[in-house]
This record gives structure tokens, C-alpha cells and sequence, in this order.
């Protein structure tokens, strides 16, 4: 059985991961709460755990209820006068921690109504606490009646041990849920360790993930290469990742989207925790850190390496426009300045023209309007 995580106070790198779950709940809420066309939205944990470590520190289900507030619980205010429906589901398998659960969930309600000016918790009604297997729910009828409804707005965090309950199967399964972004954790050094094993290969094809084996810091990343694959590559869909150094271990954590906004706010986060790279605790390639001589004198390796595989891919035409371009750079897991600077370069060399109005727009890719899209033409 693997060790429970809420029997000890969370350290540095388990509070990084709950960081970036609550960083990415909150650039994703206020888009879903805001969007008239969602008439419901589902935030489910289902690996949800106990909600605090001993020290009362909040765990994933209890950052979610936190972030719903928004600030000055703004959100709280929305969702009440707008009458919006907002709906928790949080499981745990083991019966004794959803009974800490449930008693975690009302103390944190309690505290949030002494502290409120509406009147009554908005949310207190709304919470649904289980204790099944994830297997059982993701395949029940409610599940898949939830997931399957695009007018409802769904975020569902996996937080399992190890990478079991997210295989293959799950996976592309989750990918056609509409209106779903999702997050799941996962044990990448336990995939490289054992990519032979029938523990692993039982849940995941490891043969299609290619290792280097003199560079462990590239695992996390390589395996999000694995899922990135099993994407139909005729669907528009966005994964990015973040790996997570814990002692000689990574793990890390894997975001899906179908939406180019929902990976811009994903990558804002990743980027504000990693300015090298968007993906990383640790300073997976190799550039000079902040504390180094040569920190600063060039750009990061990343951000340039993908600046110039979007300028050959412009050169050789695959690349005609810019909303192509922006959305190019967010599946290398960079923002559109990354496209706006490749451009930019190129025009400075004559090496192309613009046939339209260049501007240098970078972010709300989904809302650029019909007028501001722009051809690039190859010079001969």
C-alpha cells in the first residue's frame, strides 16, 4: 500500500504540487463562472484524500473550496446572483480518510460562513463526498453522464499514487470528454525504472516511450510525449506538463485541454514556477542559473529552440498564418510571444512578407477576430 501523504505534514515538494493545482483551479474557474453558455460546473477531486496534513495545511479538495471564494469571495457573490450552479464531487477510496473528509469539509465551511457577509455558505449543499475506487466511478452512469455534457464545465483533478489509474485507456477517454480540462499526477521515475515490467506495460505502452538514458531530468517530459501521442492527430488538443524532482525521483504532473485558453492559463502558471523552461522544478536544460555568472546573458534554451523550429516551420510552409503560428507555440509548451519574436526576426531578414496587417496580438488566441489574422508569403 502506498505511504498516505496526509499522515505527515506535506513538504516543500508536495506543497509545489498543491501549488500548482491551485494556481491552475484559479486562472480556470472565473473563465468557466464568467461563461454564460456553461449552465453548470463540476469540480471534482477524486483522489482527494483526507483534506489537510497534520499540520492543517489544505490538501486538493480544500484549495478548491478555498479558490471558488475568489477574493473577498467575489466568486461566492457572482455565483449567488447570477444563480449559477457549482457543483463539488470529491472522492476517497479509503473509507477512514473520507470520514476525515467529510468532518474536513464542514469544519472549512464552518469557518468560511463565520468569516462571510452572504448570508450562508453558497456551496455548503453542493459538495458530494464518496468512498469508491476511481474505476468504478469513472465508468459509472453519473460519471459519464457529467463528463459527456458539453454544457456543463468540468475540471477534475487526479491526484493518484503512482501512474495506474491513468493508462491508455482513461486517458483517451478524457480527451473527449467536452468542456473538461484535468490535471493528473503521476510517478515518472517509476515508468523509467520499470518500463520492462508487466506492472507497467499492464496499464501503459512504454515500448513507444524512448528514455535517454544519460538524462533522467528529461522522464517527466518524455512521458508526456508518450500521452501527447496518443492524441488522434486530426483532433485539436493541448497537454503540457510539469516535472517534479523529489530526492533521486521525478514525478510530475499532466494538464489536458481542448481549448487554447485553457493552455495559455496553464502555461502562465508552469512559466511563473519555471522561467527557463515552462516545465520544471529543476533546470532541466541546462541554462546558467539566477545565481551564476552567465545568468541572464541569453535567452533561455527553450524559448529559443522553439523560436527557431517555428521559423523553419514557417519557411517551409506549414506555418501561413499567425493563429496557426500562436497555437503551434502552445503545443511546444510556449506562450505566443515566443511566435510574435520568430516573426519578427523573420520580417527584419526579409526572409518574409505579411499580406494583411501584422500585430503582434499573443494571448486570447480563441478571440482573435477574422480581421486581425494575417498570411505570412516566403520570399523567394
Amino acid at each position: 500500500m502506498p505511504a498516505d501523504i496526509n499522515k505527515k505534514a506535506f513538504d516543500e515538494k508536495t506543497l509545489l504540487k498543491l501549488d500548482i493545482f491551485r494556481e491552475c483551479f484559479r486562472e480556470w474557474f472565473p473563465v468557466f463562472l464568467n461563461n454564460i453558455f456553461i449552465e453548470r460546473i463540476y469540480v471534482m477531486d477524486m483522489f482527494a484524500g483526507s483534506g489537510t496534513d497534520p499540520e492543517r495545511n489544505l490538501g486538493s479538495p480544500l484549495i478548491l473550496l478555498d479558490e471558488v471564494r475568489g477574493p473577498e469571495s467575489s466568486f461566492c457573490s457572482t455565483a449567488k446572483e447570477r444563480g449559477r450552479d457549482i457543483r463539488f464531487w470529491f472522492n476517497e477510496a479509503e473509507p477512514s480518510k473520507a470520514k476525515e473528509l467529510n468532518m474536513n469539509v464542514d469544519s472549512f465551511i464552518g469557518r468560511c460562513e463565520q468569516n462571510c457577509n452572504l448570508h450562508g455558505c453558497y456551496f455548503a449543499d453542493k459538495v458530494k463526498i464518496t468512498s469508491d475506487k476511481f474505476g468504478v466511478i469513472f465508468n459509472s452512469e453519473e460519471f459519464i453522464n457529467i463528463a459527456s455534457n458539453k454544457k456543463y464545465g468540468k475540471f477534475l483533478v487526479l491526484d493518484q499514487y503512482g501512474f495506474k489509474q491513468v493508462g491508455e485507456d482513461v486517458f483517451e477517454k478524457l480527451i473527449e470528454f467536452p468542456a473538461m480540462d484535468f490535471i493528473f499526477f503521476i510517478s515518472s521515475s517509476a515508468i523509467r525504472r520499470f518500463k520492462e515490467h508487466e506492472s507497467v506495460k499492464r496499464y501503459i505502452d512504454s515500448s513507444r516511450i524512448e528514455f535517454d538514458v544519460d538524462n533522467p531530468k528529461l522522464s517527466h517530459r518524455q512521458i508526456a510525449d508518450y500521452y501527447r501521442s496518443l492524441v488522434p492527430q486530426d483532433k485539436e488538443y493541448y497537454i503540457h506538463h510539469f516535472s517534479i524532482l523529489k530526492g533521486p525521483n521525478r514525478y510530475g504532473l499532466i494538464f489536458g485541454t481542448s481549448h487554447t485558453y485553457g493552455m495559455e492559463k496553464f502555461l502562465n502558471v508552469c512559466w511563473r514556477k519555471d522561467e527557463y523552461a515552462g516545465e520544471s522544478d529543476e533546470l532541466i536544460n541546462n541554462d546558467w542559473g539566477k545565481n551564476t555568472l552567465f545568468a541572464g546573458v541569453e535567452p533561455p534554451q527553450k524559448k529559443r529552440i522553439v523560436k527557431e523550429d517555428i521559423q523553419q516551420q514557417i519557411l517551409r510552409g506549414r506555418i501561413t498564418d499567425n493563429k496557426t503560428g500562436l497555437k503551434y507555440a502552445l503545443q511546444r509548451g510556449c506562450l505566443g510571444d515566443v511566435y510574435v519574436e520568430a516573426v519578427k526576426e523573420l520580417l527584419s531578414d526579409r526572409k518574409i512578407s505579411i499580406e494583411g496587417t501584422f500585430n503582434r496580438k499573443r494571448t486570447s488566441i480563441h478571440s482573435i477576430k477574422d480581421q486581425d489574422v494575417y498570411k505570412i508569403r516566403v520570399s523567394k
